[in-house]
């Protein structure tokens, strides 16, 4: 049987699997990305790899990377790692593995594993909005990813919501920071209470015990989350529009976010009009914290 090694890189920590050709997770396990480190990243990665040689046939790797990831493996940025900034780290990774290396945009990866194995099987058209630190997108136009002209498609993180401030840097006005959920809503219930939270449900829990200050910062983040929503909607027509990243998983951010989507399309005349025919709905992705390395490994697959 042919087996492939998926990596998912994160800021905090590097997830790697071990994966069948059927998309079944035989194995999985994490370790610390230190990200000021990029050749002992590598390092770590490499010992991964040869230990699943010693005991199963890999036919490749595929690596799932924050960023921008042109086609040959090239890394115009990285995210939180920078060492691997203006790094083909596709090459560097061969070199070290001693196979076959797919590299994919992390938000991407998201998107493809969805098509494989999860909520977007047999759609052609499709987004994939992912919530997390900051806020990703993977597009799926036609059954492929659209990367772009510069591999840069989907970083949906830098648009601009509200008035511009050119006073300060607008990123700070961007949907990164008024959607992510770290750099958006922990952020902003920090600003106005003074308090660190980690937690979403946290938040949650004091919404429903009517704590004011959660509940605007909350009511605010559903309305800055579901304008972008449906501005991809409107962008892209796609056949349905996935959520993921952590907080997807809980129902009640779910249900409270489709109901303020809905409350937008009813208070705009065009779209109100084209609900039932061209406005695609919102659901959560079917697979959650193993999506990254199972959509890496999916592309790996897809080189065979």
């Amino acid at each position: 049987m042919t087996y492939y090694i998926g990596f998912d890189i994160g800021g905090t920590s590097i997830k790697y699997g071990l994966v069948s050709d059927s998309g079944e997770l035989i194995e999985k396990g994490l370790f610390p990305s230190t990200p000021n480190d990029g050749e002992q990243i590598i390092a770590n990665m490499t010992k991964q790899v040869t230990r699943f040689q010693e005991s199963y046939h890999i036919e490749s790797v595929g690596i799932s990377m924050p960023g921008i990831v042109r086609k040959d493996g090239y890394m115009v940025a990285a995210g939180a790692i920078k060492p691997f900034y203006k790094v083909n780290l596709k090459e560097k990774c061969e070199a070290a593995f001693h196979l076959p290396v797919v590299l994919e945009n992390d938000a991407n990866c998201v998107a493809i594993a969805e098509q494989w194995l999860g909520n977007a099987q047999g759609i052609e058209n499709y987004v994939v909005v992912t919530l997390g630190t900051a806020v990703g997108c993977g597009i799926i136009i036609n059954g492929k990813i659209y990367h772009g002209a510069h591999g840069a498609a989907g970083e949906i993180g830098w648009s601009m919501q509200g008035s511009l401030d050119y006073t300060h840097d607008l990123e700070e006005d961007s949907w990164n920071f008024t959607s992510g959920v770290i750099l958006g809503l922990y952020n902003r219930y920090y600003q106005a209470t003074g308090q660190e939270i980690s937690d979403a449900r946290l938040i949650l829990d004091l919404v429903r015990k009517g704590d004011v200050v959660a509940t605007k910062v909350m009511d605010q983040y559903y309305e800055d989350v579901a304008k972008g929503l449906l501005n991809l909607i409107c962008a892209f027509d796609p056949e349905v529009l996935l959520i993921g990243g952590g907080i997807s998983a809980n129902q009640e951010f779910l249900e409270n976010l489709t109901d303020r989507f809905d409350k937008i399309k009813r208070h705009h005349s065009s779209i109100n009009r084209l609900k039932n025919e061209t406005i695609a709905d919102i659901k959560p992705c079917f697979l959650r914290n193993d999506a990254g390395l199972i959509g890496a490994v999916y592309q790996a697959k897809k080189m065979k």
